[in-house]
């Protein structure tokens, strides 16, 4: 048992090393979105509103976001960066310049066209991509500890001139080996300080 145990170690911190690999990115560069956005909440002096759900138990908390909380609340988005690895160039269509039937935004939609962990990204934005409002996709691991699927969701606001980072929303299962499947959803807000 000890054996598995070290080898399934092993494994997750040779997975952790790949990830940080730099690599062309052909689609859109996640990290850069991040970063960018946790340097400008960083700035604004957010105070963040998370309401987190697990199965029927629901908690609501508010607290000013530092550099920390920050990292770690925007980390999970990180991962759609998965779309620009070099296994997944050419693997995704694209297909820009559709109007949304529900608002007045553009929308640019990236497809797979075989099996990845991001089926998926669709990004909503007003007549040029650099002023995103939204951005939504799906994050799906499947190994032989655990199965998830996650939908993500960014929402942004450019009245500054530049899209500021003003909700997220995480919502998903996640069913573990030998245990039963957890539901959970958590819900961002961000508010600007006062200067």
């Amino acid at each position: 048992m000890k054996q598995i145990l070290f080898l399934g170690l092993v494994v997750l911190m040779v997975s952790c090393k790949q990830s940080e690999a730099v690599y062309d990115k052909p689609y859109f560069d996640f990290d850069s979105l991040i970063n960018k956005q946790h340097a400008a909440l960083l700035q604004a002096k957010v105070t963040l509103t998370k309401t987190v759900t697990l199965n029927a138990a629901k908690e609501e908390l508010t607290f000013e976001a530092d550099s920390i909380v920050l990292y770690k609340e925007l980390d999970v988005f990180r991962q759609l960066d998965v779309i620009n690895k070099p296994g997944f160039k050419n693997e995704y269509k694209i297909s820009d310049g559709e109007k949304d039937t529900r608002s007045n935004l553009t929308i640019s939609r990236y497809e797979a066209v075989k099996p990845t962990p991001v089926p998926y990204v669709t990004f909503y934005y007003q007549q040029d991509f650099n002023r995103l409002y939204k951005i939504e996709s799906v994050y799906k691991e499947d190994n032989a500890l655990y199965r998830t699927e996650r939908k993500l969701l960014l929402e942004f606001d450019d009245t500054s001139g530049k899209p500021l980072l003003v909700r997220y929303k995480l919502t998903g299962v996640q069913k573990m080996i030998l245990s039963d499947s957890i539901a959970f959803s958590v819900d961002g807000s961000f508010v600007p300080g006062i200067f």
